[in-house]
């Protein structure tokens, strides 16, 4: 199964891939540019292109679990909004 397969099956909140985009944005200290946020889940084995990216971010924005930024029209910076409990560290 290709990346792009593996992430069409995850798209449904609450999938694997969500919350590995939470944890790549806690790693990167609760905020990253769009560019290294999508380096940092390739480095974990998800191989997105950055529409796919653009559209789990979009969803988890509607959660309020993230917030996008426009700082123009290539660069996008997201930040964490809804940081995991301790007690759902595992």
């Amino acid at each position: 199964m290709t990346g792009k397969e593996y992430a069409r099956r995850l798209v449904r909140p609450g999938s694997e891939i969500y919350s590995r985009i939470v944890e790549a944005l806690e790693k990167l200290g609760g905020k990253a540019m769009e560019a290294n946020l999508l380096e940092e889940l390739r480095k974990r084995g998800f191989d997105l292109d950055i529409h796919e990216l653009r559209q789990m971010l979009m969803k988890l924005e509607i959660r309020d679990k993230v917030r996008v930024l426009s700082l123009d029209e290539e660069r996008r910076l997201i930040e964490l909004l809804a940081r995991r409990k301790p007690s759902e560290e595992g």
